[in-house]
């Protein structure tokens, strides 16, 4: 793992002594999945079997989707596993395996302990699997279900089940049952909080070697890349594969690379990251975009306003409101 070495080894110790409740949080490409998905390939935690979800970018999630799409493919048949009455709660979620699960319980007295009930049975389920670790990619885009299922295990007198969970912080918004995860000491359990950084030039630089083959990248060439993507490791990536389309980096010389550093323009990737984030923002935000899209140079915040709405126009009171909000808020 380029330049992750350190956050490596601080999840494979949290998860070394389970139970743990493992937050890793950063922002769009700065390699959340990857870490994950490498510390579950190569280093898996020892004598646990993990599932692992991933909640999708639906306008409407599926409710406890992310669950259910990782439970189902860990067994094909649930007969043998001495599933209690509970379990017939999990008919609606689970309907191929009707045959198999206990009858549907009598009706609760209420959602909420309905929804208790769906809770305990699906921890039943993770338990008799033998399920040590359930790891949920992208939680801010999870359904509301999904999270106060993550909630319930977290709260567990005793839990059984460790979780790893990864999220954007910038996507959760003020009533979000995240922040109830993220704010508070879980019962019975550890807490680890992962907060991934962009990388540096030198992480710069063995990242791009990483891609080439193991072949030396030199300390200028890096340097430019990383004032090009700020070291963030999808842009560092997509922005060598653009160049690598014009022929190789590596041979060229610095002066070459900062050409074509010019040339390539923003990574269709890195651009689409940017605009799936933009359209979510509010009207003076998406103002303060378009106007900081049109300096060619770096400018003051007074000037980003001017653009925002010139003197004179009807929304620049409207605009001077927000920047004062936006300076008070850094």
């Amino acid at each position: 793992m380029v330049g992750r070495e350190r956050d490596l080894a601080a999840l494979r110790a949290a998860l070394s002594a389970p139970p743990v409740v493992v937050l890793v949080e950063g922002e769009a490409g700065i390699g959340k999945s990857r870490l994950i998905q490498g510390l579950l390939a190569a280093h898996a935690p020892a004598r646990q079997r993990v599932l692992l979800a991933a909640c999708p970018t639906v306008r409407q999630p599926f409710t406890l989707g992310p669950v259910v799409d990782a439970i189902r493919p860990a067994t094909e048949d649930v007969a043998g596993l001495g599933l209690s009455g509970l379990a017939g709660a999990l008919r609606p979620l689970f309907p191929e395996w009707a045959t198999s699960l206990p009858p549907t319980p009598d009706p609760a007295e209420d959602a909420a302990a309905a929804r208790h009930r769906l809770f305990r049975a699906i921890e039943e389920i993770l338990e008799r699997l033998g399920i040590g670790l359930l790891a949920v990619e992208d939680v801010h885009w999870a359904d509301e279900a999904t999270l106060e299922f993550l909630l319930f295990l977290a709260s567990r007198p005793r839990q059984q089940v460790s979780l790893l969970v990864s999220y954007r912080p910038e996507e959760i918004t003020p009533d979000s049952l995240l922040l109830r995860l993220s704010s508070r000491q879980p019962t019975g359990a550890a807490r680890l909080r992962l907060s991934l950084e962009p990388l540096d030039v030198p992480g710069t630089a063995a990242m791009v070697s990483s891609m080439l083959g193991g072949e030396r990248v030199s300390d200028e060439f890096a340097t430019i890349l990383h004032d090009r993507t700020d070291g963030l490791p999808l842009a560092i990536e997509e922005s060598v594969r653009l160049m690598w389309n014009h022929g190789d980096p590596t041979r060229r010389g610095d002066s070459w690379a900062r050409q074509r550093l010019r040339e390539i323009g923003v990574p269709p990737t890195v651009r689409d990251v940017v605009l799936e984030r933009s359209v979510r923002l509010g009207p003076s935000a998406q103002a303060a975009l378009r106007a900081a899209a049109v300096l060619t140079d770096p400018a003051s915040e007074d000037a980003v306003v001017e653009v925002m709405a010139p003197e004179g126009d009807p929304a620049s009171r409207g605009c001077q409101a927000w920047r004062k909000r936006w300076v008070r808020g850094c």
